[in-house]
């Protein structure tokens, strides 16, 4: 089992890596577009399309402070913290573009058949997340000191795997869902070969079926220590093989940019997968001996 101040260390790694990276693109016309696409289908933010090129860059010059807040080397915890109420408002902004924007896919009969918002469904364990990391009063020699908050953020983590496992796990039974990830399985070194042996469809029905298989296994986190490992073993090993896509799938990089390191669609909606290893890291540390989860 990692440690508590290790599962630190890496939640602030992935956070900053993630935020750097999305900093800094936001500075191109790349990350200008998404931000574009996001203001014109807010449903109060519309007008503002016009100032997309500024829009983006505020966020990246936040993103990017936020960024070295979190992953600042420094002894105090002070700072620290105050990336990760950065992240946390961050985290809530994203999430509202759920209820503001048309993310639901009409060709499955709109909600809850979800299309370009699946990406904001992973800042809930984001959200869970900063508030898990930005309880610790110090460096990971003083992981002991901290504020209840380590404990009720648990149950939020928890909430934003289930619910991206379980949502775009759902997902995989749809037709829009498969052929959305046949590119990526076609690239893959370790899938290449499913669709070919079972066909596009019923290859995502296999990996809908693991993630479903997932969440019912992190339902342990309330009464089975056992079982929950298995799921949280489960939703890292699925992380991490979402993660190889940036390295095989073309699509993750703006190809009218010149491809790595800017990312695209795609490829940010993948690198987010990186926090979320991060989150299965951070809880499978609090699950101790005497009890299902650490409750502070």
């Amino acid at each position: 089992m990692v440690s508590p101040g290790n599962a630190l260390l890496f939640v602030r790694f992935s956070f900053a890596l993630t935020f750097l990276w999305f900093g800094a693109l936001n500075f191109t016309p790349a990350g200008t577009e998404i931000v574009e696409g996001w203001i014109e289908g807010h449903a109060l933010l519309s007008g503002l399309a016009d100032q997309a090129g500024s829009a983006a860059g505020a966020l990246g010059i936040y993103q990017l402070v936020m960024a070295v807040l979190i992953g600042l080397p420094i002894p105090s915890g002070s700072f620290r913290r105050i990336g990760f109420a950065m992240l946390g408002l961050h985290a809530i902004i994203a999430m509202s573009f759920l209820f503001t924007n048309p993310v639901w896919l009409e060709a499955e009969g709109g909600f809850p058949a979800i299309g370009s918002g699946q990406g904001l469904l992973k800042y809930l364990a984001m959200l869970g997340l900063a508030f898990w990391a930005g309880s610790f009063e110090n460096t990971r020699m003083f992981s002991h000191r901290h504020s209840e908050m380590r404990g009720w953020s648990q149950p939020i983590i928890w909430a934003g795997l289930v619910l991206v496992l379980a949502w775009i796990g759902g997902m995989k039974f749809t037709a829009s869902e498969a052929a959305g990830i046949e590119p990526l399985l076609r690239s893959s070194p370790f899938f290449f070969w499913l669709p070919n042996a079972a066909g596009v469809q019923i290859s995502s029905w296999i990996i809908g079926g693991i993630e479903l298989a997932t969440v019912l296994a992190l339902l342990g986190f309330w009464f089975d220590r056992r079982l929950y490992r298995i799921g949280l073993g489960l939703a890292a090993v699925t992380f991490l093989f979402t993660l190889t896509f940036l390295t095989s799938f073309a699509g993750a990089w703006d190809a009218d940019l010149g491809g790595f390191p800017v990312l695209s669609r795609a490829g940010h909606f993948l690198l987010k997968d990186l926090p979320l290893l991060a989150a299965c890291v951070a809880l499978d540390s609090e699950t101790g001996r005497h009890g299902v989860w650490r409750r502070g």
